[in-house]
């Protein structure tokens, strides 16, 4: 699958799948990436190294790499769930970036058309005839509404440009909530025989099997496999020690909180969920609590999180009490693909 191509650039341009060995490019193009789109979100290569040997992504069929005299410009990555989401949906997730110095220069277009191409083949390999798949983008980060009229987009939204022309349109905002540590004391909240405690490592499918009910009437949430979930449960970023779980007399996970640490000092809540037959009960402010009570005794200058920001749940409310403030908003771009044949 190698090309060449001097429409794009004054030299060859190759096209070939991405590689385990290209993790340092990688990550060294996201970085250049998340500078120029002032993400704020730096990329580490053994975090790469994990999305490359993600279960089910086959580098070979479902990555292409751009590359001018061997350095790494472009890429784009096709990630089709096995599962059918909430509405019956095939989630067809394409992922990628352009080094900012090449940009506007329809390489972007390009990986597209490509990933919109092999996304759709494999969703048709994976998924019965008849059944509704849609394409997901990530539009980057809303435009500082603060930084006055006329000032330059920010946060990667100078992407949504290509992708309305694609035909894709804003589908979910996602709210980025921060809170300080350790910050307003938090309230004490006791849950009667219920037990809030750090999770053990051997914990994974019991936590997983909480979280595939308790996302099951979410948007866009399809159940997540358990080879996938463990991939996740034991990444490096990880830190089981600040992540919670709360156990009725029976040993079944009623809610839990998944934390991690993809920025120095910065702890991310990437995960919060309370079984539908839990709700109400005040659990998910009780794991909430102890998740950042721990992260401020081990030092933790802050936690941060994302919302929906269209969430049924209550979620934001939750968040509000718990001394969140809202950091930024994302947007999440989609396309039918139609019905598979």
């Amino acid at each position: 699958m190698t090309s060449t191509d001097t429409s794009l650039a004054d030299r060859p341009l190759t096209r070939t799948p991405l590689t385990l060995e290209d993790a340092p490019a990688l990550t060294a193009l996201l970085n250049r990436i998340d500078a120029a789109d002032d993400l704020g979100e730096p990329a580490e290569e053994i975090s790469i190294r994990e999305l490359l040997t993600m279960p089910g992504l086959d580098l070979e069929s479902d990555t292409l790499a751009v590359r001018d005299e061997g350095v790494l410009i472009a890429f784009t990555v096709v990630d089709v769930h096995t599962s059918l989401d909430r509405d019956d949906r095939v989630r067809c997730q394409l992922m990628g970036g352009v080094d900012p110095a090449r940009r506007r220069q329809g390489l972007g277009a390009e990986l597209f058309v490509w990933a919109e191409q092999r996304a759709a083949q494999l969703a048709a390999e994976r998924h019965s005839a008849g059944a509704e798949a849609v394409f997901r983008a990530a539009g980057g980060r809303d435009p500082d509404l603060d930084a006055g009229e006329g000032a330059p987009l920010t946060g990667g939204a100078d992407v949504r440009p290509l992708l309305e022309s694609r035909g894709y349109q804003r589908a979910r905002s996602w709210l980025v909530m921060r809170r300080e540590l350790p910050g307003a004391a938090l309230p004490e909240i006791e849950c009667e025989q219920v037990r809030v405690i750090a999770p053990a490592d051997d914990a994974s499918e019991v936590t997983r099997l909480a979280h595939l009910a308790a996302f099951a009437d979410h948007w866009g949430s399809a159940p997540v496999t358990a080879e996938r979930w463990n991939r996740w449960w034991f990444s490096h970023t990880a830190r089981r020690e600040l992540s919670s779980i709360a156990l009725d007399a029976d040993g079944t996970v009623l809610a839990y909180v998944i934390a991690s640490e993809d920025k120095p000092g910065v702890l991310h809540i990437a995960l919060v969920g309370t079984r539908p037959q839990a709700r109400g009960r005040g659990l998910a402010r009780a794991v909430l609590a102890r998740t950042l009570s721990a992260a401020a005794e081990k030092g933790y200058a802050s936690a941060e999180l994302e919302v929906d920001a269209e969430s049924l749940t209550g979620a934001t409310r939750l968040y509000d009490a718990l001394g969140f403030a809202r950091d930024a908003v994302y947007a999440t771009f989609e396309k039918p693909v139609g019905q598979l044949v």
